[in-house]
């Protein structure tokens, strides 16, 4: 009996490889690169958190030698790239993932480049406060700025995910930086990585972040954060930091005494630790940028990375001029933001709004059950000349009563509004469909006229609850149906039954000053397709325009008259 518990126990080993053995892969550097190449190739989740559970197990074992510790850091660190990349890919790629699939590998991201930053970041203060590890100096530079990086996929990754930096990540990164300045190797250039394509100085990793963390507002969407992330790291050679305040160059400084990222200068204070920097150099690189892809020329040949496209690239340029502007020539907000606290009703995507806007245009007067009569109702009206009490009560099992609170509709509490758009503090664990770009009909909560909004701006708070900044339309939405005026040339007995000429439901945007407008599924787009329109205009035909704005589920475009 011993004997078969002692088999079960080492076949349950095989499968927990961090277990205290003989072969623990964190004894030394042969075992731990011997586990890794036995870390089953196929499964890129599976060995991320192997590799980051190894990292915490490490962090968390006092016992290593400095020596030792070191080397199976760097190493576990270094073969981890590729598996990130890959799950960084799978989330980037995947912006319609449903919430517990994108927590996963959000998690699985966070917590590695989490295991990486406080790993070479103890390192870093273990060997500054000893006195007898000058061996292991010469590593001081290369782990700072390594433990400078992770910490900024750290804040990196919280923007992604609209959450605040927290957790004092700007306090250990300003730390790091004052070390590499003790040091003075802030602008030493090194080879981060051996897969890097160009060298880096801790001074330019730091100011990498600060700009980064300059564009984040809160609207921009995941793809985009990341895109900006990559195009920076072309731009190094355009900052520098200075400790001398200069009215007439600086405009951004940061304080680093501070749990806080960068900020414009206004009263800069000399007897804090504040560095000072100058976004000219960049703002001309983002003019010559703007009139490259104006005139035509793709974001790879202009080193915005080859998966860039010219329209997201020219968006994403013209929105860095806005915010890497100085502080007299930012751009200023359109109308004045009133504190207010109001009920308001929301519902999201195309087709909820859609069925909001028929159930307020349906006249107060009209049956729930419908306009017309059931089959026994107009039977009994020819025989009788009334509808008996037997037909109704049989009629009201047949048909549910209108409900009129729609399960579609939300009420949120509007905290501030402007002329434009209101901003609201909601409740937001079970609603993966808050995201930058999702289309909302919003109205007040005695009123019946919807209007339409765009969620601009989003900040999660915390774990329940979110700050929404949402724009509205300054239209009013009136539903329409389009008829495709082509055909499938697919006909039985001379009638097209393909279903391809059936209506589809729109929102008419009645232009006051500009063109009419359309808000459609993307799946009925064709630029140039001729629609019959009914319900919501006097012209009869119209053809798709040029695109104004889109997102997920729906489509923003031109209505053009035609002359039927």
């Amino acid at each position: 009996m011993n004997a078969l518990a002692d088999r079960f126990v080492s076949q349950l080993a095989r499968f927990t490889p961090f277990g205290k053995r003989d072969d623990d892969p964190l004894a030394s550097i042969k075992s731990a690169t011997r586990w890794i190449e036995n870390l089953p190739a196929g499964d890129a989740f599976k060995c991320q958190q192997a590799i980051s559970s190894a990292l915490r197990r490490l962090n968390e074992d006092s016992t290593q030698s400095m020596k030792n510790r070191l080397a199976l850091f760097m190493l576990l660190d270094e073969k981890s790239h590729d598996l990130q990349d890959t799950l960084v890919r799978q989330y980037l790629r995947n912006p319609r993932m449903a919430r517990p699939q994108e927590s996963q590998l959000w998690h699985a991201v966070y917590g590695l480049y989490w295991e990486v930053a406080r790993g070479y970041h103890a390192l870093v203060l273990q060997i500054a406060r000893e006195t007898d590890t000058l061996q292991h100096e010469k590593w001081v530079p290369l782990i700072t700025l390594r433990a400078i990086r992770a910490f900024g996929q750290l804040l990196k990754w919280r923007t992604v995910r609209y959450l605040p930096a927290g957790e004092k990540l700007w306090m250990r990164l300003h730390n790091l930086y004052r070390i590499a300045e003790t040091g003075g190797f802030t602008r030493q250039t090194q080879r981060t990585y051996a897969e890097d394509a160009s060298d880096c100085s801790c001074e330019t990793a730091y100011q990498h972040i600060l700009m980064l963390n300059l564009a984040n507002s809160g609207t921009l969407y995941p793809r985009q954060i990341d895109l900006l992330d990559r195009w920076l790291c072309g731009w190094h050679g355009l900052f520098q930091l200075d400790k001398t305040f200069d009215p007439g160059i600086h405009n951004f400084a940061v304080d680093l005494s501070t749990d806080h990222g960068p900020r414009r200068v206004r009263k800069p204070d000399s007897s804090k630790p504040l560095r000072y920097w100058t976004t000219t150099s960049v703002l001309q690189k983002l003019q010559e940028l703007q009139t490259a892809l104006q005139q035509g020329r793709s974001p790879a040949r202009l080193g915005l990375t080859e998966h860039a496209r010219a329209p997201e690239s020219l968006e994403l340029v013209e929105y860095l001029q806005r915010q890497w502007s100085s502080l007299a020539t930012r751009e200023q907000r359109r109308a004045p933001r009133e504190s207010t606290k109001r009920l308001v009703d929301v519902t999201h995507g195309l087709s909820a709004i859609v069925n909001q806007i028929k159930a307020a245009d349906t006249p107060a007067s009209v049956s729930p059950y419908g306009t017309g009569l059931d089959y026994k109702e107009a039977d009994d009206v020819q025989v009788y000349g009334f509808i008996t009490d037997r037909t109704r009560e049989r009629v009201s099992h047949m048909h549910v009563p209108a409900i009129k609170k729609s399960p579609d509709v939300e009420r949120w509490v509007m905290h501030d509004e402007s002329e434009y758009g209101y901003g609201a503090i909601v409740e937001s664990r079970d609603k993966d469909w808050l995201r930058i770009g999702a289309l909302i009909g919003v109205k007040a909560h005695d009123a019946r006229q919807w209007k339409i909004g765009i969620v601009r701006r989003l900040s999660r708070l915390n774990d329940d609850t979110s700050s929404v900044g949402v724009e509205t339309l300054a239209e009013t939405p009136t539903l329409a149906m389009l008829h495709d005026t082509t055909s499938s040339g697919y006909t039985v007995n001379g009638f097209d039954n393909s279903g391809v000429n059936l209506p589809h439901a729109c929102l008419w945007l009645a232009g006051n000053a500009g063109p009419d407008s359309v808000v459609i599924d993307p799946v009925h787009f064709m630029p140039g397709k001729v629609f019959q329109v009914h319900g919501a205009t006097e012209r009869k035909f119209i053809s798709l325009g040029s695109p104004i704005e889109h997102s997920e589920g729906w489509l923003h475009v031109v209505a053009e008259t035609v002359n039927s």
